[in-house]
């Protein structure tokens, strides 16, 4: 059979149909890195996917990066395992419980993550959703006087989560942070995209403080608006592949009595974001 790339229903996204990832040819894994630079996001369903071919699904993508833990449930150094598994009353994975706010993965680094493919394992019965905005739209949709203003903004983000980075800048200076254009650009089609989350954006350079504060907000209302916003409802046997230059995701809370388990691998890129 040969691949179906479907859009999903939805402001950003495309379902892979007819790709058995333990076998992905070279003419797939163009097609698969076509639909990713057109759709940000990618779904493939039913399938359950080794540890090893998910890193190869990843490399279709770009080169794959180090988990900061090795957890026994992967025992792989670029798996990273999100879960809220215990073992003696600690996590054996990543990110195990509660909800998280829009993010964009390691926004706070040099050069951050081109991109993501999680697969789920196990699932609880409700929660747990993953929700993507799609930036460039976001970027599209605003006037041409707002994106005029942002020309040659820099915005710097700080891996201190949420609101304290703002009361407490000096402990978030402390911690990894780094400048990037709040407006990138992307390499392979010119197309430009919100580099902002509420979750880890701290400061507009140039800006006062209320102003800053006030078009971070103003930014991120326009990124998490439902209308710009794919979420995701979880089965087992579901990879979701999503472009991080393009998109910010977010988590909702799930029961603490219901396992959630999901491997994922982080794509590399080779530059850092572009204005």
């Amino acid at each position: 059979m040969s691949l179906t790339v479907r859009p999903l229903d939805a402001a950003l996204g495309a379902q892979i149909i007819g790709l058995d990832v333990r076998d992905i040819s070279q003419t797939s894994a163009v097609a698969l890195h076509e639909a990713f630079l057109k759709h940000h996001l990618l779904l493939i369903r039913d399938q359950t996917i080794a540890d090893a071919d998910l890193v190869k699904l990843g490399e279709c993508f770009g080169a794959i990066g180090k988990s900061r833990m090795v957890s026994p449930l992967s025992g792989r150094d670029d798996i990273m395992v999100i879960s809220n598994i215990r073992e003696d009353g600690k996590p054996v994975g990543q990110l195990p419980d509660g909800e998280m706010a829009f993010h964009i993965d390691q926004i706070y680094r040099e050069t951050p993550a081109k991109g993501a493919a999680l697969h789920a394992v196990e699932i609880p019965d409700a929660g747990g959703d993953t929700m993507f905005s799609n930036n460039v739209a976001a970027y599209e949709s605003l006037s041409p006087a707002l994106q005029k203003r942002l020309e040659g903004l820099l915005a710097t983000h700080s891996f201190q989560y949420g609101e304290t980075q703002r009361e407490n800048r000096a402990e978030a200076q402390e911690r990894p942070h780094y400048t990037h254009p709040l407006v990138r650009r992307i390499p392979e089609n010119d197309k430009r995209s919100l580099s902002v989350c509420r979750l880890m954006t701290d400061q507009i350079e140039g800006l006062s403080e209320d102003d800053s504060r006030a078009l971070i907000a103003q930014l991120c209302d326009v990124l998490e608006n439902p209308a710009n916003v794919y979420s995701h409802q979880w089965r087992v046997g579901d990879t979701l592949i999503w472009d991080n230059r393009c998109t910010s995701h977010a988590r909702t809370d799930f029961p603490t009595t219901q396992r959630r388990l999901m491997k994922r691998v982080t794509i590399k890129d080779t530059v850092a974001p572009l204005g």
